[in-house]
């Protein structure tokens, strides 16, 4: 995958005021503020857990999270218990009273 050159433009758009070092959670509530897209707000969002230097920092994460594969989702079988001791349901029926 080819970087996206436009990520480092619109990083120091979102973020020129920003003071750095900066947490992703700083950048997120920065970029939510600021009215960004739900693209560069998803982009944020995958971002790793860790605090930025500058925008440099987070355009290059970005494209690094971008350019990574994917981690294949593992199936997990589900198991039901089959022995499971239970109490049966118990319904009372009141009957109704005439007048």
């Amino acid at each position: 995958m080819t970087p996206d050159p436009g990520n480092e433009t619109v990083v120091q758009q979102v973020f020129w005021d920003l003071p750095f070092p900066a947490y992703r959670w700083q950048l997120i509530a920065h970029a939510a503020v600021y009215g960004a897209d739900a693209v560069t707000m998803s982009k944020l969002h995958r971002l790793p857990l860790r605090r930025y230097s500058d925008c440099q920092d987070v355009a290059a994460t970005i494209v690094a999270v971008q350019s990574a594969r994917p981690r294949p989702r593992r199936y997990r079988p589900v198991t039901i218990p089959m022995n499971v001791p239970h109490r049966s349901l118990i319904v009372s029926v009141v009957p109704a009273i005439a007048d």
